[in-house]
């Protein structure tokens, strides 16, 4: 079964606020292999670092519910939870410790904002010029022609025509096919995590933050070189047909409280496909944002901070890098 599509899944699940990645650079390079066979060598090597996390995030266990984090001074509460941006309507994933957190915030923060007028017209103006080509180029241009199927085969999968992606950038296009596959499989936007959040804490008067822009999210992936965001999307047509199942296991680890489970099969360049892929989604975020968690100690009151679970679980997360800093952070 493939895993190819790890990354791209990932991406959009628990790394990519505003969506809702093989990299053929990390297969060693044998002139003597043919293009179908070098595909198949990266597809095993995929597969094999898939079970090796799998095994590892079954192996681990949770407190039964989403972590939740602390970190506080003397007029300062900051408490830090993990979000997936897509759920099963039905899945049940409150927990008493998470209703306290919005009770008690003054401030909800989450990675970007993606439901307010402005947000919109800077998402159209970001598209307009970092999504779409504007060089007469089509997305197939950049494709070869196994490459061409393998897309084909996936949005006739997803009920989608190629004509209707083939002004989208390569990284744009693998975005939308891991979208399409989530909705297809009664994945919602909707009943994501910051959705439910906003919607209360709109209701109860909250005030909003955001830790990155729009442009500073997607840019990052915006920037990658044509090649990489050709592997983004492959990777991402090449298991559009399991994709449910990859992300059942991720709401499972997250929704268990499996800090180390996540951390697994997320927080792995080998798992992201590359380092390029793995900084872009990750590490080059959470760096960002640190300063940002820092300065917020600053202002007395209570936040909660929202974001991808992605960014909160291994040696680069958020938690860790606090840690690093010398903060002592409650929680797993």
């Amino acid at each position: 079964m493939k895993r190819t599509g790890w990354a791209a899944m990932a991406a959009a699940a628990m790394g990519l606020a505003v969506a809702g990645c093989g990299d053929r650079g990390t297969i060693e390079s044998k002139p003597d292999l043919s293009p179908a066979a070098e595909r198949a060598a990266r597809e095993a090597k995929q597969e094999a670092l898939y079970e090796a996390a799998l095994a590892a995030a079954e192996a681990s266990h949770g407190a039964g519910e989403p972590a939740v984090w602390t970190l506080a001074d003397e007029d300062t509460t900051i408490r830090i939870m993990g979000t997936v941006h897509f759920l099963r309507p039905e899945l049940d994933w409150r927990s008493a410790e998470i209703d306290t957190a919005l009770e008690e915030a003054d401030t909800l923060v989450f990675e970007a904002d993606v439901s307010s007028q402005q947000a919109a017209s800077e998402m159209m103006t970001f598209v307009s010029s970092h999504a779409l080509f504007t060089d007469g180029r089509q997305l197939t241009s950049l494709l070869d022609e196994a490459e061409t199927a393998e897309l084909k085969d996936a949005l006739d999968y997803l009920g989608f025509p190629l004509g209707a992606m083939e002004t989208f950038r390569p990284w744009y296009a693998a975005v939308n096919l891991s979208v399409l596959q989530m909705k297809k499989d009664g994945f919602d936007p909707g009943a994501g995590v910051e959705q439910v959040l906003e919607r209360e804490g709109k209701a109860a008067g909250k005030d909003f933050a955001y830790l990155e822009t729009i442009e500073e999210q997607l840019g990052r992936f915006a920037n990658l070189p044509d090649d990489e965001q050709v592997d983004f999307l492959i990777s991402s047509a090449e298991s559009v047909e399991e994709g449910s199942e990859m992300l059942d296991v991720l709401v499972d680890e997250w929704e268990d409280g499996d800090v180390a489970g996540l951390a697994a099969l997320m927080s792995n360049p080998d798992m992201m496909g590359s380092e390029a892929i793995y900084d872009a989604l990750l590490k080059e975020r959470n760096q960002d944002w640190v300063p940002k968690i820092e300065a917020m100690l600053d202002e007395p009151g209570t936040v909660l901070i929202a974001v991808g679970a992605g960014h909160l679980a291994g040696k680069d997360s958020v938690i860790e890098l606090l840690r690093g800093e010398g903060y002592e952070v409650e929680g797993p």
